[in-house]
């Protein structure tokens, strides 16, 4: 008897000996907007803001995306630079015509209160360091940067005693703010070939230079560690190994303007910066490779979560042009690791028990992946499926992204009659569609 079986195959990256990849998926967040900034609180729940007064905010992991749009921000406010101090109070900046507007929601987006506004001026980031400390910055008016302090949790704003004039008419650039966790430490870019640096909550600056780097169009520095340090230019990654204090241009992979970028002193989570359509990573800030390319849309910020250890999906969010958000995960959903020991070969072994009832277990191998015509740094097309003897599809057990090693994979047939099943893994090129494995083998289900 001959069954038709119809493979349909998903991404996997095989990663560099020195790297371990984060694994992504394309999210639908329900909106088509351009999505400017997002602020990833714990993994389980980020906000994202847009063009046209749009807010969407996820409480599962990124799975769904509630639109809070409204309840007291217009529709013709296009928001640049999100902040959520936590799962309910979040602030959010953006402007209309020439004036600036932050507002500030205590509900999770329910309701939305004006609590700054600024004729001539436009904010590019707000930061808070807890429930009541923060700072804001913005363009200068007037000759004068904007710089602001909250001590109630951004219902009120200060500028007293923060005074930073402007060089000639240098401009900042939205979501290019970053502190340390304490606030003491503030940094935020411009277009003028420096980033100004404050050690002391802002009450003093220094300058510091980005050389032949014009802009730096996002920031972030890990002190821990080795004290790298990341920023975003036009033509090439800024980078700093001594916490932000000193930067130098990297030359690096891709085209285009480096909107988002995140600093790891660690060797995992690897550091990572977003150009155009791609996703890029790196174990030692210096050699960087492609990790994902987005189907559509190009990228315009990148967050990772700040609290909490996170062992699952919404590790990394990355907003995009076309409304869309690109999740990072750091496991694979959908599988367990047994082993990180790379293999050599692939290897479906046989499902155990066999004959099963209800449950069953399958293995399978990944090996490291040698780079040959299309298939480069970012690896295979992986499927494992189950079908039934009609050849439809009963189960898609892996449908994620994994880096080399052995897995394990739970098919929960509860639901399913007995008989006969057949469950096939399929590995192929990411371009052309070649097959470089594929497999299939026959279990039985007996109640």
């Amino acid at each position: 008897m001959k069954y038709l079986f119809t493979f349909f195959i998903l991404s996997l990256v095989v990663i560099n000996l020195k790297t371990q990849p984060a694994f992504w998926d394309e999210l639908v967040t329900g909106v088509t907007v351009q999505l400017n900034s997002v602020s990833n609180i714990n993994a389980v729940n980020a906000y994202a803001c847009g063009n046209s007064g749009t807010v969407i905010k996820t409480t599962n992991n990124g799975y769904n995306w509630i639109n809070v749009s409204g309840g007291g921000i217009p529709a013709a406010v296009n928001l640049v630079n999100i902040y959520a101090i936590n799962p309910s109070e979040v602030l959010v900046a953006g402007y209309q015509g020439t004036s600036t507007f932050v507002y500030r929601t205590s509900n999770g987006g329910a309701n939305w209160i004006q609590v700054f506004t600024q004729s001539n001026g436009f904010i590019n980031a707000v930061w808070l360091f807890n429930t009541t400390s923060g700072f804001m910055t913005g363009d200068a008016v007037g000759g004068r940067w904007q710089l602001w302090r909250t001590t109630n949790g951004g219902i009120n704003w200060d500028s007293s005693g923060l005074y930073l004039p402007r060089s000639g008419s240098e401009l900042g650039w939205n979501n290019s703010l970053w502190a340390t966790a304490s606030g003491m430490k503030l940094w935020f870019g411009t277009n003028n070939s420096r980033i100004y640096y404050s050690s002391n909550f802002g009450t003093n600056w220094n300058i510091l230079s980005t050389g032949s780097e014009v802009n730096s169009y996002v920031i972030s520095v890990d002190t821990t560690g080795i004290g790298r340090g990341l920023g975003g230019s036009s033509a090439n990654l800024l980078s700093s190994t001594n916490s932000g204090i000193n930067w130098t241009a990297l030359s690096v992979p891709g085209s285009g303007n480096i909107l988002g970028v995140y600093a790891s002193g660690l060797s995992f989570p690897q550091s990572k910066y977003v150009r155009s359509n791609s996703i890029y990573t790196s174990s030692n800030g210096f050699t960087w490779f492609v990790e994902f390319t987005a189907s559509s849309g190009t990228y315009t910020h990148l967050s990772r979560n700040r609290t909490g250890f996170s062992t699952g999906p919404g590790v990394f969010y990355a907003t995009k042009t076309n409304g869309g958000i690109t999740r990072g995960n750091v496991i694979v959903e959908g599988v367990t690791i047994i082993s990180t020991e790379i293999p050599q070969d692939f290897f479906l072994s046989q499902n155990y028990p066999n004959p099963f009832n209800s449950s069953t277990r399958i293995r399978f191998n990944v090996p490291m992946a040698k780079p040959v015509n299309s298939w480069d740094v970012r690896g295979p097309f992986v499927s494992l499926k189950v079908y039934d003897v009609r050849a439809s599809e009963v189960a898609n057990l892996h449908h994620k992204i994994i880096q080399p090693g052995i897995y394990e994979s739970d098919f929960d047939a509860s639901g399913l009659p007995s008989g006969v099943y057949f469950y096939r893994l399929v590995i192929s090129d990411p371009l052309y569609g070649n097959v470089y494995y594929a497999h299939t083998k026959k279990m039985v289900l007996v109640r």
